[in-house]
């Protein structure tokens, strides 16, 4: 999250990592300008609130890179299978092509011990490629299960925790005499806030990922 500041006006570049480390533009995210803190407030209520937040275990972690990892091994095998089961069907459509006649010839012979000699590799990766997906389905089934489980406790915990959130929100704009914004990012990723008050602000966004959400409160 980038932020340019000037003359009563903040214009903020929303962006994330792709998967060659690149910068990808988030569109359409709903980015707030707010005139306070929002960590400290919600700090401050967890701190008074008399019962701990459920952690997050190291197993449903440990869970959560084995589904990873799990999916990349399957990915690579189907790779390998797909590329495989194109070129016996290729080998088979020119075979075919021949016709009966061709069969006596040097060219269909060859292409023959081809695909005689691919088979093998191609019956062991589609079982391996079975095996892969069912373990990875597998894990991704218990760690969904078990993440639901956590985010209903979390989720209970915060509707305690944070039940005043409100409230405090509203004293605290009272007093600044200041509002909260919010602007969606265009095709770019960019969203523009002009005529702004003096003092501090902070620019608030969430994105959800696959396994995490990326969260950002930049003064």
């Amino acid at each position: 999250m980038l932020g340019a500041c000037g003359s009563g006006e903040v214009v903020v570049q929303a962006q994330r990592a792709g998967a060659d480390g690149a910068p990808v533009a988030l569109k359409d995210l709903e980015i707030f300008l707010l005139p306070y803190d929002r960590d400290v407030i919600f700090d401050s209520l967890q701190a008074a609130y008399p019962e701990p937040e459920p952690v997050i275990p190291d197993s449903l972690i440990a869970l959560q890179e084995a589904v990873v990892a799990a999916k990349a091994e399957y990915d690579a095998v189907e790779i390998e299978w797909s590329v495989l089961r194109d070129s016996l069907q290729t080998l088979s459509e020119s075979m075919d092509a021949m016709g009966p006649a061709g069969r006596t010839r040097s060219e269909y012979v060859l292409m023959y011990r081809d695909f005689q000699a691919l088979e093998p590799r191609f019956s062991e990766l589609d079982a391996q490629l079975k095996r892969v997906f069912d373990r990875y389905d597998s894990l991704q089934r218990s760690f969904v299960g078990q993440a639901k489980e956590l985010e209903i406790r979390r989720n209970a915990w915060a509707d305690g925790a944070f039940a005043s959130v409100d409230e405090v929100i509203a004293a605290r704009l009272a007093e600044l005499k200041r509002p909260e914004l919010a602007d969606t990012t265009t095709a770019a990723g960019t969203a523009h806030f002009k005529g702004l008050d003096e003092g501090t602000w902070w620019v608030h966004a969430r994105y959800d990922l696959p396994f995490h959400e990326l969260y950002w409160n930049v003064p």
